[in-house]
């Protein structure tokens, strides 16, 4: 059967069919940021006010959910601050006492993370842990003082890229002695907007106002090209792409959104024959070989994007507002100017990343309740 053909919106059987439940694992997602604007308040972080390190290097071992939040904070903080932030799989050997080491992962057991902890120390550089202090990563770690993020709640590893955000976001924030302008938004706030989208994406909540469901139908059976239009957006998109698979089992590709542009104006012809009238793709099964193109972006910039994109009817540009909501601001872009990220962006991504691993659930369910 299709997973277009079964009803997103029978509560009881997508209940059911959650056996592993991936719902309420990804609608955690506010818990972990909120554990880690706790951890903020209770003063975790202080050992970095003071500090003007040379580099801030983030190790994130085999993790390919932290190497993605990596790439979202570099893409969207590292143009507005004040120090060099470098991210590796493992730690380089020129770390020295003036740097400032964050290691952020899942697994306790991964080697790269505890050779990193271990060697960090050895150089007296300053170490921050967001992994399970557990294991063999206890041993490397010692009784020396680290800043402790280690995770407050337990979460499938898919899910984490939230947590991992805000664990970065807050290392960049404490140190205070170094210029960020524009700061990221609060962590706290970030947290309730994430509650919000959870609770809008409710599995009760239907299928025309819930936006993670809307998601899901529109990559459900479909070859999808995830894309961005600003690195910080883009960074997303291989998120997307990533956990949907991870998730659901669907294989999609994350792109440039040119490249999405060039894929569907190449294909345009033969798209626009078997194009119907009232054909309707939120809720019509998918026509034999269907592309999809999903673009992220932000509200500010929606409209630019939507006019880049106009042409193409198989392409969606979602930002954190639902199609048709006025933003409250818009970015004013000149002839030929690229959009770019801001700090003040990542809340939005969030809601976003959000977003997608609740859609990614959302075709599993299909799957498993057909």
């Amino acid at each position: 059967m299709s997973a277009l053909t079964t009803d997103l919106d029978d509560v009881d059987a997508l209940l059911v069919a959650d056996r592993d439940g991936l719902l309420r694992a990804a609608a955690m997602a506010g818990a972990g940021v909120r554990a880690v604007s706790q951890a903020q308040a209770e003063g975790v972080l202080e050992r970095l006010a003071d500090l003007r390190p040379r580099a801030l290097v983030v190790v994130t071992g085999n993790d390919a959910v932290a190497r993605r939040a990596a790439d979202l904070v570099v893409a969207t903080v590292a143009p507005r601050i004040d120090v060099p932030i470098a991210v590796s799989p493992l730690l380089p050997g020129w770390i020295g006492p003036l740097d400032v080491v964050v290691i952020i992962g899942d697994d306790a057991g991964d080697p790269a993370l505890g050779d990193a902890a271990m060697r960090a120390l050895r150089r007296r550089a300053e170490l921050v842990v967001a992994v399970p202090i557990e294991g063999p990563l206890t041993d490397a770690v010692g009784t020396q003082p680290i800043v402790d993020l280690s995770p407050r709640l337990a979460v499938d590893a898919r899910f984490s890229f939230c947590r991992f955000v805000a664990a970065l976001v807050a290392v960049c924030t404490a140190l205070a002695a170094v210029r960020l302008a524009p700061a990221p938004p609060a962590l706290a706030e970030v947290a309730d907007r994430l509650d919000d989208e959870a609770a809008a994406d409710h599995p009760a909540q239907e299928s025309f106002h819930n936006q993670a469901k809307l998601l899901a139908l529109r990559v459900a059976d479909r070859s999808v090209a995830w894309a961005g239009d600003t690195a910080g957006a883009a960074a997303l998109a291989a998120h997307a792409a990533a956990v949907t698979f991870a998730v659901a089992g669907s294989v999609s590709q994350a792109a440039t959104e040119p490249v999405v542009a060039a894929h569907l104006r190449a294909s345009g012809p033969a798209a626009a024959a078997t194009d119907q009238l009232f054909y309707d793709p939120d809720f019509d099964p998918p026509r034999a070989g269907a592309f999809r193109g999903i673009v992220f972006t932000t509200t500010a910039r929606a409209w630019h994007a939507e006019r880049r994109l106009a042409a193409f009817s198989d392409v969606d540009v979602v930002a954190e507002q639902a199609t048709g909501a006025e933003p409250t601001t818009q970015v004013e872009l000149g002839a030929g100017e690229p959009p770019a990220d801001t700090p003040a962006d990542l809340a939005a991504y969030l809601v976003l990343a959000l977003r997608a691993e609740l859609a990614a659930v959302f075709v599993r369910l299909m799957g498993e309740a057909a």
